[in-house]
């Protein structure tokens, strides 16, 4: 995924910018989401989804005066894609540590990699579940857009 930057017009308020600039960001990212539950991705395939995902979670930490409460669980489900994305990540990573470090036939390597094998399929299960019944539930992607392209007007630029 090319790193994409969110246009900001000066001229104009938090709010206003975040109502035009957010929902093609989200359209992007459900997209992306989509993509990779309909496919047997790798975590390193996961990867850049997984720093779409934080991308996406801190522009609206950083634009959540222009939101009412209703953003807070929205937060709440992007941080738990997240923090799944982020353990495929870190037992990929650990996986290649041991490899590099470890003989080949050494025992613990291969007892080590089997363990860390199980846990990346259930959390990539986890994963996938996850955004099927949240992110994936009919409607969810217009509830999103709907939300976030209408922030509070009093908020400050």
């Amino acid at each position: 995924m090319a790193k994409k930057r969110l246009l900001w017009d000066e001229s104009a308020s938090a709010s206003a910018n975040a109502g035009v600039r957010l929902p093609p960001m989200l359209e992007s990212y459900f997209d992306q989401g989509r993509n990779l539950v309909g496919n047997s991705a790798s975590a390193a395939a996961m990867h850049p989804f997984r720093l779409e995902t934080k991308a996406l979670r801190y522009t609206l930490e950083l634009l959540r005066p222009c939101f009412g409460p209703g953003l807070e669980g929205l937060l709440l489900s992007l941080r738990r894609i997240q923090d799944c994305l982020g353990a495929l990540n870190d037992y990929a990573t650990t996986r290649g540590l041991i490899a590099a470090r470890l003989p080949k036939r050494a025992p613990d390597r291969e007892k080590l990699d089997r363990v860390l094998t199980a846990r990346a399929k259930r959390k990539s299960s986890e994963f996938r579940r996850y955004w099927r019944q949240t992110f994936d539930r009919s409607g969810e992607d217009r509830r999103w857009m709907n939300y976030l392209s209408r922030p509070r007007k009093a908020a400050r630029s």
